[in-house]
């Protein structure tokens, strides 16, 4: 910029609820006045804080929920949409740097208009390896997103959220004009916290890019690191994803997506996880002396690691083709298509087992892929489901009174979710040759692999009525192969943690 260029003037909304993180807010603060654009720091807080002079405080909630603060910032932001550059909001722990805005101000020259510039959170650990917390549940690239804008390589990540996000006053302008952005204080597709920082990308007509070539520029430290060691991807495995997007975009590698594998309800509730560790009852319900497996639905490739390591050989439909070049590290064969023409492509192939995870309730065609996947079981062989429990007694109960969000599973166009119960799965699969040979009802670890809730009272004696997930075995039955009348069958609930 030229001496007699005028400095960009920045308008930065900062939400601090409490007291917790008044040192990084500080910190923050400094940070800003430092840079050498004209800056501005609003505060909005839940009580008076003295910052210094030059910070205002704005005190009050727009409503009556403490997580409601976020979306103090809106109305402000549209008060003054006219007298600043370049708007940033953010949380109280975000140490956003010059080099972050100005790169966001290079990158969104190249951009389309329905296009932001969007950061990602990265966390340091004792030994000072960086971890991306956004990077973990059911979030991943589109590996179809891959685009070239100028010198820029782009794609789009599906976790939004940042804890921030930078506009220009054109893209503010847009945003307020859409509708979507001046609304009250309510959850969406993420929590309330989440749905302030996110608003621009999904109810104001955005699209929230990662420019994966230079990615460095739009990393932001979350100063707690409170998430290293618990959730989130490792930069360097983070790396590798980018660059499998650039043999895409290069024709190196397929750009394939198995199937849609997000639900419509809040939270993404019975979503399929990329990121799943290894289940005990799953791994339990697979015989150790099998020689070959296919997985459908394959993530990054945990479950198909610890089934490789048993000596078996893995064949996997991944979830998308990204995903699917994590778990092909190792060695274990890819087959890159969607559902239908995936196995379809495996058609005249058989496998001693073939796993099904928390998919089969994520198809509308269900009892089709399961009739699909079935006829690639050898004779003898082992066909292993596990579903979520949607006899589980709280979902049952508002689900028949179509209480709340409940109402959805009614309807696959409502829901994106099948409901069905381990009993009509027996069903099916015994018109199909198969008997059931061993069953397991469980509760699996909760979000950032909290252990599930203490069970007490009457609903220690519901066992299976109470258990969120249940996991079968079905042998097929054929020539040289008798069907067994003996069943096998564990709960596992647990009634303490």
């Amino acid at each position: 910029m030229s001496p007699t260029e005028r400095q960009p003037r920045l308008l930065v909304a900062i939400a601090s609820f409490g007291e917790k993180n008044i040192e990084f807010l500080k910190r923050i603060i400094r940070n800003y006045q430092g840079m050498s654009l004209t800056v501005d720091v609003v505060v909005f807080s839940d009580k008076p804080k003295d910052l210094g002079r030059d910070v205002k405080v704005i005190v009050g909630l727009p409503s009556s929920h403490p997580w409601s603060l976020p979306f103090a910032h809106k109305a402000y932001f549209a008060e003054n949409v006219g007298s600043y550059d370049l708007f940033i909001y953010s949380e109280d722990d975000m140490e956003v740097t010059e080099r972050n805005i100005r790169a966001f101000l290079q990158a969104t020259t190249r951009l389309s208009s329905d296009e932001i510039a969007g950061f990602l959170r990265f966390e340091v650990d004792e030994s000072g390896s960086r971890s991306l917390p956004e990077v973990h549940g059911v979030f991943h690239w589109k590996p179809d997103s891959v685009r070239h804008r100028g010198d820029y390589t782009i794609a789009e990540f599906t976790n939004e959220h940042a804890a921030c996000y930078l506009l220009t006053q054109d893209q503010l302008r847009r945003a307020i004009a859409s509708g979507g952005f001046l609304r009250k204080p309510e959850e969406g597709r993420h929590d309330m916290l989440c749905t302030a920082a996110t608003d621009p990308y999904t109810r104001c007509g955005f699209r929230k890019v990662i420019c994966i070539s230079v990615l460095e520029d739009f990393l932001i430290h979350h100063l707690p690191n409170n998430y290293t060691g618990r959730f989130g991807l490792s930069l360097e495995e983070f790396k590798a994803q980018l660059q499998t997007l650039m043999d895409v975009w290069n024709g190196a590698h397929p750009a394939s997506t198995l199937c849609e594998v997000e639900t419509k309800f809040s939270r993404r509730r019975w979503s399929k996880i990329y990121y799943k560790e290894p289940d005990k009852e799953l791994l339990d319900m697979i015989p150790t002396d099998l020689k070959s497996i296919l997985s459908v639905g394959c993530g990054s490739g945990a479950t198909e690691r610890k089934l490789a390591e048993r000596g078996a050989s893995i064949t996997a439909l991944p979830l998308d083709s990204v995903i699917g070049a994590m778990a092909a590290r190792f060695g274990i064969e890819m087959v890159y298509h969607n559902l239908h023409d995936g196995l379809k492509e495996l058609e005249g192939r058989t496998f001693d087992c073939v796993l099904v995870a928390d998919l089969l309730h994520l198809q509308p065609d269900h009892w089709e892929v399961l009739g699909k996947c079935a006829q690639l079981v050898a004779p003898g062989g082992v066909l292993v489901i596990r579903s979520p429990n949607f006899d589980y007694l709280p979902v049952w109960f508002r689900r028949s009174l179509g209480l709340g969000e409940m109402r959805k599973l009614r309807s696959f166009s409502e829901g994106g979710v099948t409901a069905f119960g381990m009993s009509t799965v027996k069903r099916q699969l015994g018109a199909m040759g198969f008997h059931v040979s061993a069953e397991c009802w469980f509760n699996r670890p909760h979000f950032n692999n909290a252990p599930p809730p203490k069970l007490s009272g009457i609903r220690k004696y519901l066992g299976r009525l109470m258990a969120e997930d249940w996991v079968l075995q079905a042998r097929k039955c054929g020539r040289g192969v008798q069907a067994k009348r003996s069943l096998k069958t564990v709960v596992k609930v647990p009634l303490e943690v």
